[in-house]
């Protein structure tokens, strides 16, 4: 049988597994069928991206240049859309910017310089290096931001253009730039999801979520000797928290950090010094605790495992508690576990995307349109 003789649902099959652009624009000037299902194929294209990403994704790695003009006809549905580098080395800035501003469904941005575009009123999602505050307004439709060079400090003079955000990831990868942090930032009335690297300086992560007063959960990783902790102030919309160390670390000072979240549920803490008494104070502090994941961590024994499970007897709680580096319950418990990294992940959903991932492996962005 001759590829053409196949049905035009086994022919999509096919057209859907094609995420490169160039194989797709090839395809679709075989012959007027291929055209029509090729057509078909790249209306359920939602991503565009620098590397593949999941089958309702395309992606670019020619060095040849590419007519963007032709995207937001051709993906009437693209949601995202990735003009950092290299790709924004391919093209005039000016074809990305109309792109951009054509494109109706378009909800999110990825670009190197913030600057280059100039964002419309439908753009929910914005992942940049950095942001100056001088070359910015108001942006009151953006409700995620991804700062993948900035520090905290940094954000602070930009975060009040931002009131409506609901997430906000920031890393410095460039310590050169590290701008320290400070108490008197902006609330931020509906952030509801933070994380944040810190590799210089002091950690302040802990300071700035105490201005998010609906914060639900939070992915901090900890390089800093010194831990700005504020115990006078109970953040008790957290439920969900992450403190991952760069390098093995004891903390003295975690069950008062700990007792600022009252309400939290599930808490995982990875690469640090911890004892058995740590645990037992944990179970203590956090009467509303259910997931206790300290599998990277160093220094608990099964006594601990053994109290855990001894206390909830005694006063009808339920805590799964994960202290063994090769504990497989946990994966039949929470298979989430096992999703593979990705820099978009489908829905707004930190527990499902974000908790069990390294902060290296988090995703950019969050698109509740999958929700």
């Amino acid at each position: 049988m001759l590829i053409n003789e196949l049905p035009d649902d086994c022919l999509l099959a096919i057209f859907y597994r094609i995420q490169d652009l160039t194989d797709l624009v090839n395809c679709f000037k075989v012959c007027e069928k291929w055209s029509n299902l090729i057509v078909v194929r790249t209306k359920k294209v939602k991503y565009f991206m620098d590397q593949p990403n999941s089958p309702d994704s395309v992606y670019h790695l020619s060095d040849e240049p590419v007519d963007v003009t032709f995207l937001s006809k051709w993906f009437p549905n693209l949601r995202i859309f990735d003009a950092s580098y290299p790709f924004s080395d391919k093209v005039p800035k000016e074809d990305i910017a109309k792109l951009i501003r054509d494109s109706e469904s378009l909800k999110g941005i990825m670009c190197s310089v913030y600057s280059d575009f100039e964002l419309n009123t439908n753009i929910e999602m914005l992942s940049t290096e950095f942001i100056d505050p001088k070359q910015i307004k108001i942006n009151e439709t953006v409700k995620q931001l991804y700062l993948w060079n900035s520090s905290l400090g940094e954000f602070k003079k930009v975060a009040h253009y931002f009131p409506n955000l609901e997430r906000v990831k920031i890393e410095l990868r460039n310590l050169l730039d590290y701008v320290a942090y400070g108490s008197d930032g902006s609330v931020l009335e509906n952030l509801k999801i933070v994380e944040s690297a810190e590799y210089a300086g002091e950690c302040c992560s802990f300071i700035f979520m105490d201005l998010c007063p609906a914060l639900q959960s939070a992915h901090i990783k900890i390089a800093c000797w010194h831990i700005n902790v504020n115990d006078s102030i109970k953040l008790a919309s957290l439920q969900d928290l992450v403190i991952q160390f760069y390098e093995p670390k004891g903390w003295y000072a975690l069950p008062r950090c700990m007792s600022k979240y009252p309400n939290l549920k599930h808490l995982a803490i990875r690469n640090a010094y911890l004892s058995d008494e740590d645990i037992k104070k944990l179970v203590l502090i956090l009467p509303k605790l259910t997931l206790l994941d300290i599998r990277e961590s160093h220094g608990v024994t099964q006594e601990a495992a053994d109290h855990v499970k001894v206390y909830c007897k005694q006063h009808g709680r339920s805590i799964k508690f994960y202290f063994k580096k090769d504990d497989k319950q946990i994966e039949s418990d929470w298979p989430q576990i096992l999703n593979q990294p990705e820099k978009i992940c489908r829905g707004f959903d930190f527990m499902e995307h974000c908790f069990f991932k390294s902060f290296d492996n988090l995703p950019d962005l969050l698109d509740p349109a999958g929700d």
